[in-house]
Order: structure tokens, then C-alpha cells, then sequence
């Protein structure tokens, strides 16, 4: 260049996004509690074999194989089971299959390769807390009450239901408020 005029070279940035995970650890997460559950929930080989074979489709090829096959058939292998309050394996899959639906939320929206913020995890793992925390409790008093036995009181499943639709309404309403506050 003439004239003596400096030249100056811009630099390709990246943006800091402060502490970031790779958005692939959202998929095989979801695949690491898809296949858990299936090795917990199901009882012989051929349904585990099933339920594993629905956990990789479900996260290499979702739109061959919905994710959400694997939560329903999880829930409907609840059918064969005897309800108790102290069965330990209904809880967790209770909480694991809320949490293969945030992830898989999640995983939806994502690409496998690229870079996800931590902090964009708070907002669902908070909401994840919230709901367990009052779907347990829920849980453990509707097994308690249709338990059968001594010291059942009839008509306490329905104030239950009651009781769990007003906390429903009184969360849908406090999330909804949260999230127009930003």
C-alpha cells in the first residue's frame, strides 16, 4: 500500500461462553439412562435386549425411531408389576423416565457436534427437582393409600389427586410468572 497508511489484520474470534460441555454428552446421556432403565426396569433378556435396541436407535437415528418408544414401553412393563410403596425400582424409573424426557427435550435441539453452556442446564434441572420433588411425595402417598391394607382411608386418593392438581396449577402458574421475568 502507498501513502505510508498502516494495515491492520482482524483476527477470527470466538465467542467466550464462559464453562461449556459438548452438546454430544446431552445425547449419550440420555442414551446412559435409556439403557439403565432398561437393564433395571425389565426382567428377562429379550425385553432388555429390546429396550437397549430402542435406546441406540432412539439416539443415532431419532427420526427412524422416536425416543419417546423406550419411556412408554418402560411405563406399560408397569403393568405386570404388584405396586408397593417400598418397591425402590418404581422410583427410580418414575425419576428416570421424567429424565429421559428432558433429555431427550434437550437432545432434540441439539447437534451432535457443538458447544453448550453449563448454565443452560439449571433452568431444566431445576424444573426436573421441582416436579420429582412433588411427583415422589405424590407417589408414595397414592401406593400408600391403594396399598389395601390396615389403616388405608377410603376417599384419600381423591383428595390426593385434588391436592396434586392444586400444586400443578399453583407451579404452572409460578413457572409461567418466572418466565416472562426473564
Amino acid at each position: 500500500m502507498s501513502g505510508g497508511m498502516p494495515t491492520t489484520n482482524a483476527r477470527a474470534s470466538t465467542p467466550a461462553i464462559g464453562r461449556w460441555v459438548p452438546t454430544a454428552t446431552v445425547h449419550l446421556a440420555s442414551l446412559a439412562v435409556a439403557a439403565g432403565l432398561s437393564l433395571l426396569v425389565f426382567p428377562s433378556p429379550f425385553w432388555r435386549g429390546i429396550g437397549l435396541l430402542l435406546a441406540v436407535a432412539g439416539t443415532l437415528v431419532p427420526n427412524v425411531v422416536s425416543r419417546w418408544w423406550l419411556p412408554l414401553l418402560l411405563g406399560v412393563s408397569q403393568y405386570w408389576r404388584t405396586p408397593s410403596a417400598t418397591d425402590g425400582v418404581f422410583y427410580l424409573l418414575l425419576a428416570g423416565v421424567h429424565l429421559l424426557h428432558v433429555l431427550g427435550s434437550l437432545a432434540r435441539l441439539l447437534p451432535w457436534q457443538g458447544r453448550m453452556q453449563v448454565a443452560a442446564f439449571v433452568r431444566p434441572l431445576q424444573r426436573y427437582v421441582l416436579v420429582q420433588v412433588v411427583g415422589q411425595a405424590v407417589a408414595v402417598g397414592a401406593l400408600l393409600t391403594f396399598g389395601g391394607g390396615r389403616g388405608t382411608v377410603p376417599g384419600l386418593s381423591i383428595l390426593a389427586a385434588a391436592m396434586l392438581g392444586v400444586v400443578a396449577a399453583v407451579l404452572a402458574r409460578g413457572l409461567g410468572q418466572d418466565e416472562t421475568r426473564g
